[in-house]
């Protein structure tokens, strides 16, 4: 640059390439009248540039948000339909022999019930390998078929393993749930246990199912560990994982507070920093700003980092 005291930086991230130029502003200098200010200022500009290439989470398939927004409803029908019951989300399971992911595990009384909600469409036949399903297309009146693997399978291979992470004698009680208007019925080979409608779900939770001895379901479900979400506003992405406890420690005015402290965490965004909105589990608020903020997640069994500045929402499981 013939001018020593600027810079043309550009980004061609391959949608919307970006050109800066940057300027050292002579009555800038003159108005604060030190060389940190200035110093400051071009920090910010670099840590602004710097916050735009950190990692955010993983892009999500519709069909991956068309199951998890099944997931939602199902929990909404199940908790009117039975008050009284706990519920842990996304039960996550980690052990030397595996990892898996219970879409929600029920406490009623002393019984135990894992449930995996599928949200199919069609008919769905069962097969010693799986599914074949079919659905007619609601415009042209072709016949889809589609081999999915079992749901059956899949829950009891996570039953197995979160049994396994857990050293108390319980009897976990296996269900499948189809989460979908235009779910058509199912033929099977099996005697594993599914349900289509919520009422009956109900009553076979009540009355029905294996009772584990003395306290030990509500012990069980206790050491169970609901995954936290992460949520980004850009492509409609979530991440179910554990957030590291270190990751969530911060220090406010009010003194520090810790994960098992919040309730859930709204990130508003500026060029070089966030601003953290905490609420509590006591129903209070906390602020703080981050300039890069990051925290550490286990996700199946993989440690990842991600960046504070790459998500708008975080909850924690509980």
């Amino acid at each position: 640059m013939k001018n020593q005291k600027s810079a043309m930086i550009s980004f061609n991230d391959g949608f919307r390439p970006v050109s800066f130029l940057l300027e050292v502003c002579e009555e800038y200098a003159e108005k604060f009248g030190n060389f940190m200010g200035i110093k400051d200022f071009f920090h910010k500009v670099k840590m602004g540039f710097v916050r735009m290439g950190e990692t955010s989470i993983p892009y999500v398939s519709s069909a991956k948000r068309y199951g998890n927004n099944g997931e939602e409803i199902f929990i909404e029908k199940l908790e009117k339909s039975l008050p009284n019951c706990k519920i842990k989300r996304n039960v996550m399971i980690n052990t030397n022999d595996g990892n898996a992911e219970i879409d929600s595990l029920v406490l009623y009384q002393n019984k135990l019930f894992a449930i995996e909600v599928k949200r199919w469409k069609g008919r769905l036949t069962e097969t010693e390998q799986g599914f074949i399903q079919k659905k007619t297309d609601r415009w042209t009146g072709e016949i889809h078929i589609r081999y999915q693997k079992s749901p059956f399978k899949q829950l009891n291979r996570a039953i197995y393993l979160l049994r396994k992470q857990i050293p108390v004698k319980v009897w976990v009680n296996g269900v499948v749930f189809f989460e979908d208007e235009e779910f058509e019925g199912i033929s099977t080979v099996s005697d594993n246990v599914w349900f289509d409608n919520v009422k009956e779900l109900t009553d076979y939770i009540k009355f029905n199912g294996e009772i584990s001895n003395g306290g030990n379901a509500v012990k069980f479900f206790e050491k169970c560990v609901s995954a936290d979400l992460l949520y980004a506003n850009s492509w409609d992405k979530s991440l179910h994982c554990v957030i590291e406890d270190t990751s969530l420690n911060f220090q406010t005015a009010n003194g520090i507070v810790t994960k098992n402290d919040i309730r859930y965490i709204t990130i508003e965004h500026h060029w070089s920093y966030d601003k953290l909105t905490i609420l509590l589990v006591d129903g209070s608020n906390r602020y703080i700003e981050k300039e890069n903020g990051k925290i550490r997640v286990n996700e199946n069994g993989r440690i990842q980092e991600y960046a504070l500045c790459k998500l708008d929402y975080i909850e924690i499981g509980r």
